[in-house]
C-alpha cells in the first residue's frame, strides 16, 4: 500500500457519503482532531494500543465498510511508520545463589553432629541402666542364691549374700552349711 493511501480512502469514503468531520465525529464520539490525525496520517496525535483499532472499527461501522479489510489497511500504513520493536533480550534461567549448597551442607553436617551426640548419650544411658539391672540382680533378695550365668572367674568375693551371710564364689571352697 503506497504512503498516504489510507487517509485518502478514509477521506474520500466519508466525502462519498456525504458526512462532515463534525457529524461523523458526534455519531461515532471521535474526537475531531483524531479523525483529522487519522485522515492526515499523523500518527503521534494518535493515541496507541487499542483505541487505534477502535477508532477505525467505529468509523468503518458508521460509514458501511468492511471493518476487518479497513483495519488491515489501517495497520498496513500505520506499520511504515512505527519504530521496529527492540529485539526480545535472552531470557536465561537465573543461577541459584552461591549460600544455598553451603547452607545445605553445614546443615547435614549439624544433623550428623547432632546424630552422633544423641547416639552417644543414648549409649551410655544403655549401659549404665544394663550395668545397674545387672548389679541389682546379684543383690536382689529374690535371687535366692542363684547365680546368673555367669562365669565364675569374675565374681569377686563377697559379692553374694544370703541370709546375712556372705556366699563364696563357684568353684572357691563351700561353706558348711547349717541345716534348720
Amino acid at each position: 500500500m503506497a504512503r498516504g493511501n489510507f487517509g485518502e480512502r478514509l477521506k474520500r469514503e466519508r466525502e462519498l457519503r456525504e458526512v462532515s468531520r463534525e457529524e461523523l465525529s458526534n455519531s461515532t464520539r471521535i474526537s475531531s482532531r483524531f479523525l483529522e490525525a487519522l485522515e492526515n496520517e499523523d500518527w503521534e496525535k494518535l493515541p496507541g494500543g487499542v483505541f487505534g483499532h477502535g477508532f477505525v472499527r467505529a468509523i468503518a461501522r458508521y460509514l458501511g465498510l468492511d471493518e476487518e479489510a479497513l483495519l488491515s489497511e489501517y495497520d498496513l500504513a500505520r506499520a511504515d511508520k512505527l519504530p521496529p520493536p527492540p529485539p526480545k533480550l535472552e531470557e536465561r534461567i537465573p543461577t541459584p545463589p552461591k549460600w544455598i549448597p553451603i547452607a545445605a551442607v553445614a546443615v547435614v553436617v549439624l544433623l550428623l553432629i547432632g546424630l552422633f551426640f544423641v547416639g552417644r548419650y543414648a549409649w551410655h544411658r544403655f549401659a549404665a541402666r544394663r550395668a545397674s539391672k545387672n548389679a541389682a540382680a546379684w543383690h536382689s533378695p529374690t535371687n535366692m542364691g542363684l547365680v546368673p550365668s555367669v562365669a565364675p572367674s569374675v565374681l569377686p568375693p563377697g559379692l553374694l549374700e544370703l541370709n546375712g551371710r556372705v556366699l563364696m564364689p563357684l568353684g572357691g571352697p563351700a561353706p558348711p552349711v547349717e541345716w534348720l
